[in-house]
């Protein structure tokens, strides 16, 4: 290594240009450009979970407000109100449209609504709608029923007097779809019960089987509420007593295509509600006896034995005046004592039977 000489720091100092220049470009080589505060990457404190990215939350729009429906929801005092004003309508032609029903009552009041009911239809898949749209119905259907609401209730009154007129050879039943209590005993004193009905026969068949008891205020048959074919059951009412009484004594030979009917005398609803409800409230006393038995029942009696009240060998009270007499006492005795009575009553000459002696 050489050695330092006096003066070469100042000699390097103030060296030429073409030296100086070299060491600039030395310099400049190694720089790199300047970068912005903004283009400057910060690792984040938290990384981020790996999978998806969680989804920008939309702003909450406000719901809107809902359409006004066609059939508003009514309170039950409402629909009590029209269906006070509704009209039944049984036994319809299933050819009836409703300009010829709606002409048929128009003389009676003002119509509201009028809608159709009970129409069988023959394929339950596509649906009730669809069946009706493309005449899609049972080969055994022949009526159907209708309802009518008038403006007012005395228009319904006035129209209960269609009732059994005839219409296209149907016996059309006209009521009311709102009945008070004394109306439905009403009609149960006039009415029979009829079982064992085919399924095909309908409200004409009944009729004509039965006519010969009296007069027929109307024929209903319950029906199913998805097919609305016939159940095999119904109802016949009579204009009087009288009908029911000989109903009841033919019972035995009526007939309808082949199948023998089971009359029997009708019970009204509000006896059978009182029935029901009767053995609803006996299941029940049972059902909580059942859970809450815990041993032998307690009874009044028994205090009443503790306190002395009652004797303890029979579980009666004990009374003086009550006390068997011995006129009335049970006159028995045992094999042993009946055979020494005996023995004696031989030696003294007399017979002896169970509870006397006599003498000879």
């Amino acid at each position: 290594m050489d050695e330092y000489k006096v003066g070469d720091i100042s000699s390097f100092l103030n060296s030429s240009s073409s030296e100086q220049k070299a060491t600039n470009d030395l310099f400049s080589a190694n720089t790199q450009p300047v970068v912005s505060v903004d283009e400057v990457y910060v690792k984040p404190l938290v990384e981020p979970v790996k999978g998806k990215r969680p989804k920008k939350s939309k702003p909450v729009e406000p719901e809107p407000e809902p359409e006004a429906s066609k059939f508003p929801t009514l309170s039950p005092e409402e629909k009590l109100e029209i269906d006070k004003r509704t009209l039944f309508i049984g036994n319809l032609p299933l050819g009836y449209k409703r300009k010829q029903l709606r002409k048929l009552f128009a003389d009676f009041g003002k119509i509201q609504s009028l809608r159709f009911r009970s129409v069988a239809i023959s394929d339950l898949k596509l649906g009730r709608k669809v069946c009706l749209k493309t005449n899609k119905v049972n080969e055994n259907a022949t009526s159907k029923n209708a309802y009518i609401v008038f403006d007012h209730e005395e228009c319904l009154e006035k129209a209960l007097s269609k009732n059994g007129d005839m219409v296209n050879d149907h016996h059309i039943r006209v009521d009311r779809v709102v009945k008070s209590k004394q109306q439905i005993k009403d009609d149960s004193k006039n009415s029979i019960f009829i079982g064992n009905i085919p399924f095909a026969a309908t409200e004409e068949d009944i009729r004509s089987a039965l006519e010969q008891c009296g007069e027929i205020e109307y024929v209903r048959l319950l029906r199913d509420a998805k097919t609305n074919i016939g159940k095999g059951f119904g109802y016949v009412k009579f204009v009087d007593s009288s009908g029911v009484m000989f109903a009841m004594k033919i019972k035995d030979t009526v007939e309808v295509n082949g199948r023998k009917l089971r009359i029997q005398r009708c019970k009204s609803k509000v006896t059978l509600e009182n029935t029901k409800k009767a053995k609803e409230l006996k299941a029940k006393q049972k059902d909580e006896a059942k859970n809450n038995f815990r041993g032998r029942k307690s009874k009044s009696s028994d205090k009443e034995i503790f306190s002395g009240k009652f004797t303890k060998s029979k579980n009666k009270k004990f009374d003086s005046d009550k006390r068997p007499s011995k006129k009335n006492k049970q006159k028995t005795m045992s094999k042993q004592k009946f055979d020494k009575k005996v023995n004696k009553a031989s030696k003294k000459g007399g017979v002896v039977k169970k509870g006397k002696k006599e003498k000879q």
